[in-house]
C-alpha cells in the first residue's frame, strides 16, 4: 500500500520556486534530506522534530513506498517525499534563503572519474546550496568514504560561501540505520562533514513562476512526421532526441516519444500531434506526460513544429 499524502509531485504545479508554507500549511523550518533510502532516518527525524517541515528526495520508487509505510506507521504529519533528481530539485523548488538544514546520509559515491559529474557534492552543488540555505543554515554529510568527505570539504571551502568544520571520524550519532550499524560491526569508519552558510552566491534556475507550456499550431507536411524518428536536436545547453513516432490506428494523430536534457537533467515524455481545422495541426504535451517545463522541453515543441512546417 502507498500513502499519497506523503508524495509531492511538483511537475503538476506551475509556480516555482514552491511555496512550502502553503504546501505544509504552516511556517515551520524547512529541513531537506537528499536520498532518504528506505525511510529509516526520515521516520526517526520527523518523529523527533515535529516542529519542522521535512522534504525528502529519492530516485527509487521502491524507496518511496518503503519510506511512506514507515512515515505512516509513525503517524508523521510533517513530511513530503519527492521522486526527482535532488540536484535539480534543490535548485528549482526552493527560494533563496529558505532551507534551515540539508542532510545527506551515505550518498552513492560514484567512484570512477568518468562518473564524477554525477556526484552531488561537486562545486555547482555548493553554489546552489549557498543560495537556498538560510544564513547560518547547515549542510551535514555522512559517508563511509573518506575521499568523498574530503572532496566535499575542499569544494565547500573553495567556494568561500561556508564556514567549514573539520571532518569528524566516527562521530557519535543519535540514530543509526541498519546499514550503518552493519558497517560499524565490520569496523568500517564513518565520516561526517558539517558546513554553515556565511555568504550567498548566484545561480540560474530553469523553471520560472507561472510559466505556461507553449503549444504550436500550424500547417505541416505529414511525410516529414515519420522522418523525425531518431533525429537529435541541440542548441546551447538544450538537447532532445525523437526516440520514436507512433501513429493512431484509426485516426490521423501521432505521438512522439522524446528524451530531452538541460545540462545534466534528463526527462522522458510524449508529445501529441493532431489535426485541428482548416489544415492546421496542434503539437503539445500528451495529457499523460508531466515533465518539468524546462527550456529543453519547451524548445522541443517549438523545434518539431518548425521542422514539420
Amino acid at each position: 500500500m502507498i500513502y499519497p499524502e506523503f508524495e509531492l509531485k511538483p511537475q503538476f504545479l506551475n509556480k516555482f520556486p514552491l511555496n512550502w508554507d502553503e504546501i505544509f500549511g504552516n511556517y515551520g523550518p524547512i529541513h531537506v534530506e537528499l536520498g532518504f533510502g528506505n525511510g529509516e532516518y526520515a521516520a526517526y527525524y520527523t518523529s523527533k522534530n515535529k516542529n519542522i517541515n521535512y522534504i525528502g528526495f529519492e530516485l527509487s520508487i521502491t524507496s518511496m513506498v518503503k519510506a511512506q509505510r514507515k512515515l505512516k506507521r509513525n503517524g508523521i504529519k510533517n513530511a513530503k517525499l519527492i521522486l526527482c533528481d535532488a540536484r535539480f530539485g534543490v535548485r528549482e523548488f526552493f527560494s533563496d534563503d529558505s532551507i534551515d538544514k540539508l542532510i545527506m546520509n551515505f550518498p552513492v559515491p560514484w567512484y570512477k572519474n568518468s562518473q564524477a559529474h554525477r556526484r552531488i557534492i561537486i562545486k555547482d552543488f555548493f553554489n546552489v546550496l549557498s543560495v537556498v540555505l538560510k544564513y547560518n543554515g547547515e549542510f551535514e554529510l555522512v559517508t563511509d568514504q573518506e575521499w568523498y568527505a574530503i572532496e566535499a570539504y575542499e569544494n565547500a571551502k573553495e567556494s568561500g560561501y561556508f564556514k567549514v568544520n573539520d571532518i569528524e571520524k566516527n562521530p557519535k550519532r543519535e540514530f543509526l540505520t541498519r546499514y550503518e550499524k552493519k558497517w560499524i560491526r565490520f569496523n568500517r569508519d564513518i565520516f561526517r562533514l558539517k558546513v554553515w552558510k556565511i555568504k550567498k552566491g548566484k545561480i540560474t534556475r530553469l523553471l520560472r513562476s507561472e510559466d505556461d507550456m507553449p503549444h504550436a499550431v500550424g500547417k505541416i507536411t505529414e511525410q516529414k512526421v515519420l522522418e523525425l524518428k531518431g533525429q537529435v536536436f541541440k542548441e546551447d545547453n538544450k538537447i532532445f532526441v525523437v526516440k520514436n513516432v507512433y501513429k493512431e490506428v484509426n485516426g490521423d494523430a501521432y505521438i512522439f516519444k522524446i528524451i530531452s536534457s538541460d545540462d545534466e537533467f534528463t526527462q522522458h515524455y510524449f508529445l501529441v500531434l493532431y489535426p485541428k481545422e482548416k489544415m492546421k495541426w496542434v503539437l503539445k504535451l500528451d495529457s499523460e506526460s508531466n515533465p518539468y517545463r524546462t527550456p529543453a522541453v519547451k524548445w522541443s515543441v517549438k523545434k518539431i513544429m518548425e521542422v514539420l512546417e
